[in-house]
């Protein structure tokens, strides 16, 4: 046995050092050919060799014409069974007289992006002739290896967020410095800053350490005020510090600068932090609130937990104050939201009135140790729950809010619906059966008999599409539940197209798209993602999903590298994640369709699923699409179902889905304003702080 092991080992690597030789050998010679005989005229330009080693993707580029017609023609890249359709110009200028030159290439010619996995790859680069036969023009041999970097494999060669920190500080050297206060000096608008420090008892140390702070900064304040974290007249305490000549804020309205800066005692600014301000309100005239990153500072002057904050996030905004420091106000709103002399009651409040909101994606405030760790403190806990009911007040809707039971300081809203509206629930099924703990799951029956025995919402209807293959049994489920049920019985698999003919057939105010290997852990699902339906601007909302032992599946969706990757799978399923991702509400660019709920007639307008994605991408797709018209994405992370991922299908991206996806939104997705490209990790995306010595 041991020999014959042995022997099947050698006649794999035999086979395989066969098959790269074979590879390696150019036939171009056989392809010109074949090209002469045809009407075709055609040339690749890059990559000019026919052997090249790449990392995960190659761009071709060259031109193609018909010689009779002087049109160009269809070309395409074949890689085993798997095409790839060129972008290319309508028409070719055949009688210019430089259509050859590198600059009339990109106008008249044809560019194919080929994103490729790890391994060797066989590229056919093919024309179509006028009698609709595809001619190979060339042949590439890529040797495609995957990306690294010397840190990721040598232990203890990364930096560290500390070091990192030390080594920013280093580059700021007089030259930078002299160029910041040039910038200031020719500044249009000169905005002055009130700096709030916010006191209790015996905090003369702290105070100091914030005032050296303030006194070190590019930008100067216009004044400084002491203040406290409760009303002046229930303080049973006075503000004695005299010897600092700080005056105390006793009136609002006594506030002179155009903004205002909050910050407790004993944390600090970076030096560039008014600076930074400064300029982004010469940028952004209209800006009301601007906040920034933030990290902890020990006693030893060491930086730790960094805070990478994502944009403007409202519905994170809800989880837990993740603006609050450091943030500047414009004074007009600290006038009218700080009554209640509660940061996050003032965050609450001034989004409500203003939409004038930005961020700087820099580290521009440190924590005091003592500070972060009392951040969350019993006190401060029931003030702001009872703000935030306010708020739900305001904004005309209702429901409890608790603490999370596990995760101190956050925020967990609990829906009481002002609307009952129909929910269609549109299952695209296979009609599969699963074993599931050693056990045979039919799928779609035991989705459907889990909707209507598990969940509290009455006022549903389910809508089944199948392939017109389920039998009696299944077909006996779906009439028991009075399911509607419609086939697509197509070839092709098009998961896009069935999700669409689900919703022609759909009666309910919102789709709710759902796979049919979920199962459901919580009752009121419904109740809770049809919430975030009584906030205005949310196109759609999708939830937690977990692997059958428990992990995590999806908790959102971010970019990196242009491609869309889930984030934080396979971690814990009852984690808080980063700043409470895991566990609550959270704005992303995307979220997955094997649970997201989105209104109908904004289904309908935007033209329903892609069908140019039959099966990656199109919901991801979606959630862009409904981004550019100003429609937010909501992750609601705080509750779970169980999704039993690929067993309706083998887990498969197609390269030309790929190239699709890459043609249409590559610009879009270069940047994730909800996960910083240039400090988390890019490989398995985790919010996991990762300094790339590039970005530092």
């Amino acid at each position: 046995m041991k020999k014959q092991s042995i022997s099947r080992s050698i006649l794999k690597v035999l086979v395989y050092t066969l098959r790269l030789v074979v590879g390696l050998i150019d036939f171009n010679w056989l392809w010109i050919r074949h090209l002469k005989k045809s009407n075709i005229r055609a040339k690749v330009d890059r990559p000019a060799s026919s052997i090249r080693v790449i990392h995960n993707r190659i761009r071709v580029t060259g031109w193609a014409f018909d010689e009779i017609s002087k049109d160009v023609v269809p070309v395409r890249a074949k890689v085993g069974n798997e095409t790839v359709s060129s972008c290319m110009e309508s028409k070719f200028d055949f009688f210019n007289t430089e259509k050859h030159s590198k600059k009339n290439v990109r106008d008249c010619g044809f560019t194919i992006s080929l994103p490729l996995l790890p391994g060797i790859r066989r590229v056919f680069i093919q024309a179509q002739s006028s009698q609709q036969k595809w001619i190979t023009i060339r042949r590439f041999v890529l040797i495609v290896l995957p990306k690294f970097r010397l840190w990721d494999i040598l232990p203890g060669s990364a930096l560290t967020y500390n070091q990192s920190v030390i080594e920013e500080n280093k580059a700021l050297d007089e030259n930078i410095i002299a160029e910041i206060e040039q910038h200031i000096a020719l500044m249009i608008v000169r905005p002055t800053f009130s700096i709030i420090i916010i006191i209790t008892q015996n905090e003369r140390e702290n105070v100091l350490r914030t005032l050296r702070s303030v006194e070190q900064q590019l930008y100067p304040p216009h004044e400084i005020l002491l203040t406290s974290d409760v009303r002046p007249e229930t303080r049973d305490y006075l503000l004695e510090y005299n010897e600092l000549h700080l005056p105390e804020l006793k009136n609002l309205e006594d506030i002179h600068g155009d903004y205002c800066l909050f910050i407790k005692a004993g944390d600090q600014l970076h030096s560039h932090a008014l600076y930074e301000f400064a300029s982004s309100i010469n940028t952004h005239t209209q800006a009301d609130i601007i906040y920034a990153d933030e990290d902890v500072v020990d006693g030893n002057g060491r930086f730790r937990n960094p805070f990478f904050k994502p944009d403007w996030s409202p519905d994170y905004l809800e989880v837990f104050n993740y603006i609050e420091f450091p943030c500047c106000y414009r004074t007009k709103l600290v006038v009218s939201g700080y009554q209640n002399y509660c940061q996050y009651d003032l965050a609450l409040r001034s989004t409500e009135v203003s939409d004038h909101i930005v961020h700087i994606p820099k580290v521009l405030g440190h924590r005091w140790k003592t500070s972060a760790l009392m951040k969350h403190k019993k006190t401060k806990g029931d003030s702001e729950r009872q703000y935030l009911q306010h708020r739900l007040s305001r904004t005309g809707r209702s429901g409890d809010i608790t603490e999370h039971t596990k995760h101190r300081g956050c925020y967990v809203i609990t829906p009481q619906l002002t609307k009952n509206p129909l929910v269609s629930i549109i299952i695209p099924t296979a009609g599969k059966t699963r074993h599931i703990k050693g056990k045979p799951v039919d799928l779609v029956s035991n989705l459907v008999t889990q909707i209507f025995e598990l969940s509290t919402y009455t006022n549903k209807e389910v809508i089944v599409v199948d392939s017109g293959t389920l039998s009696e049994s299944q077909t006996h489920v779906l009439h028991h539940y009075r399911c509607k049920r419609t086939s697509d019985s197509a070839d092709r698999v098009n998961i896009a197209r069935k999700i669409n003919i689900g919703a022609e057939k759909a009666s309910g105010e919102y789709l709710l798209i759902l796979n049919d290997d979920i199962e459901i852990l919580t009752k009121n699902w419904l109740e809770q993602m049809l919430g975030h339906f009584e906030k205005p601007g949310i196109g759609v909302v999708g939830c937690r999903l977990l692997y059958p032992k428990g992990t995590i599946q999806h908790a959102g969706i971010v970019f990196v590298q242009g491609h869309p990757e889930h984030v934080r799978r396979r971690r814990r399923g009852d984690e808080a994640g980063y700043f409470f991702s895991s566990c609550a509400p959270r704005n992303f660019l995307a979220v997955t369709g094997a649970c997201m709920m989105t209104p109908r007639q904004t289904f309908l307008d935007i033209g329903g699923y892609n069908e140019d994605f039959p099966v990656n991408y199109n919901d991801v797709a979606y959630c862009l699409s409904l981004g550019t018209k100003g429609l937010r994405t909501v992750c609601d992370n705080g509750l779970a179902l169980t999704h039993i991922e690929s067993a309706s299908r083998e887990k498969s991206i197609a390269i030309s889905e790929v190239a699709v996806f890459e043609q249409r939104w590559s610009e879009e997705v270069g940047r994730d304003p909800f996960y910083n490209n240039e400090r988390f990790n890019q490989t398995k995306p985790m919010f996991r702080c990762e300094q790339n010595v590039e970005h530092v």
